[in-house]
């Protein structure tokens, strides 16, 4: 069930006028998500469905604000790379054959 943020913020005179209130609640709510997603703290499939889109545009949103979609704490990307490296080693190809 979806839940409801009610926010009080005072703003200059005029900027609850269309179109600018549409255009602000949009690029606080974008923001926010964006924001959440980044510190580490929502998924990109929540940071979607705050938005109201799809995740693969939550995706490319992230892009445009090259936000990476993945990120590694200290030493664990050596520890993905070294783990790959160990799988390769025993991976044995396919013969031509059994392709």
């Amino acid at each position: 069930m979806p839940s409801t943020l009610r926010l009080e913020w005072e703003l200059p005179e005029g900027a609850l006028e269309e179109p600018f209130q549409t255009d602000l609640v949009q690029a606080v709510r974008r923001e926010v998500a964006l924001r959440l997603f980044a510190e580490g703290k929502i998924s990109s499939g929540y940071g979607a469905r705050m938005l109201g889109i799809s995740r693969w545009e939550f995706i490319q949103l992230l892009g445009e604000r090259q936000i990476p979609i993945i990120s590694y704490e200290e030493g664990e990307l050596e520890q993905e790379i070294a783990t790959l490296d160990r799988l390769l080693k025993h991976h044995k190809p396919a013969s031509p054959d059994q392709q």
